[in-house]
């Protein structure tokens, strides 16, 4: 089993590492945008990286589909320009799930041992302002 210290110590050391590699990635979503056209071509519509609609174009011929096909129009182009924007998103953060990962044994070792529990604040702390630094969840 492994020193619980050593675990806490070794998962401060990655959110460290994180915490530099995404230095700047709240900066770097905040320029992502995804643009998308309906299946006609006749709607586009462009999100931020948080899935908020940023900009809407319709084509005059887009209004002889009635107020139903224009929503419809509206809807397929917003859905593809967020998937775009997702994808973005997902290049960007590729291997942030991964740098995370712990198993709950190497972080706190053999049941009953609590030696290494004072360090978990400042992990949780640590964690917390890296969070603060990604989007939240789209819209």
């Amino acid at each position: 089993m492994t020193d619980p210290t050593s675990a806490f110590d070794a998962l401060a050391g990655r959110i460290a590492d994180i915490e530099r590699r995404f230095a700047g990635l709240g900066d770097d979503l905040a320029e992502l945008s995804g643009t998308a056209t309906d299946g006609s071509g006749l709607v586009s519509a462009t999100v931020d990286a948080t899935g908020a609609l940023t900009n809407l174009t319709l084509a005059p011929a887009a209004l002889r589909a009635g107020t139903e096909g224009v929503a419809e129009l509206v809807l397929d182009a917003y859905r593809r320009a967020r998937a775009a924007a997702s994808d973005q998103v997902d290049e960007h953060t590729e291997g942030l799930d991964g740098a995370l990962g712990a198993s709950l044994g190497d972080l706190f070792g053999t049941p009953g041992d609590f030696s290494a529990l004072g360090r978990l604040e400042e992990t949780v702390a640590r964690l917390g302002r890296l969070d603060a630094r990604l989007p939240g969840p789209p819209a």
